[in-house]
């Protein structure tokens, strides 16, 4: 099936969605699935600390419907998401040093991977929320079946990250991400570097797509809306079958 950009004018997001995938198991892994079992090219979102959210659901079901990816969100917390404050930051990091770091994820996304190639899939994308962006920027530096990666709202920013980074990199960072000018300038210089795109929103918070968004806020909303549209645009130019 082919999609013309005509027709890729992504709706505004819903704050009353039901999420049309289902869940399969990759392995031992629960997976959030959607899209045509018969795409070329797949989207492999990594949610934000928060875990399986209906609004990250919502970002993959657009994805899938407006075109034409497989997209699967791997429950890599396996249920077990974080649920207490994030006032406590100790806490978390010590959290993730034992369910989150890139040695643990790595084996999983490898899996994911091996799984969709035998399905006939030949490139896939990575979407990160937050945490989960960091782990798919580390990804493009290891496995070059990760033909680009959309980085939102990031965390852990570091910009030995974009030296590493080997597939053209999307960074839209909320107003409570550090400036990422430094970290583009090193992404610009590399041989994909004119497919490497920046946008920064000044006027939202720090998870403003991902599990504390409230799209029932007309501006976070427009903005969610946005960066869904900023994303598909991206693999429309980075993803080739």
């Amino acid at each position: 099936m082919s999609y013309s950009r005509a027709c890729c004018t992504i709706p505004p997001v819903d704050s009353n969605y039901t999420p049309k995938g289902k869940f399969e198991n990759i392995g031992d892994l629960p997976v959030y699935t959607v899209g045509p079992s018969d795409a070329k090219k797949a989207i492999i979102v990594i949610y934000d600390i928060f875990g399986l959210h209906k609004n990250t659901q919502q970002f993959c079901d657009v994805l899938a419907e407006h075109r034409g990816y497989k997209v699967l969100l791997p429950d890599f917390f396996r249920g077990d998401a974080w649920n207490q404050s994030l006032g406590n930051t100790e806490a978390i990091v010590a959290w993730l040093g034992k369910v989150g770091t890139f040695d643990v994820i790595a084996p999983q996304l490898e899996q994911v991977r091996e799984s969709l190639q035998a399905q006939g899939v030949t490139t896939a994308g990575l979407v990160g929320f937050c945490w989960g962006a960091k782990i798919a920027v580390l990804a493009t530096a290891v496995d070059s079946f990760f033909g680009a990666a959309s980085l939102v709202h990031p965390s852990l920013v570091d910009i030995k990250d974009a030296e590493n980074a080997k597939a053209p990199i999307l960074a839209l960072p909320s107003k409570d991400e550090p400036d990422m000018t430094a970290y583009m300038e090193v992404l610009y210089k590399k041989s994909f570097g004119s497919q490497c795109k920046h946008q920064r929103f000044d006027d939202m918070a720090h998870g403003f797509c991902g599990g504390r968004a409230d799209w029932s806020d007309e501006l976070n909303k427009k903005r969610a809306t946005e960066v869904i549209q900023l994303t598909v645009n991206f693999f429309d130019e980075t993803l080739k079958a």
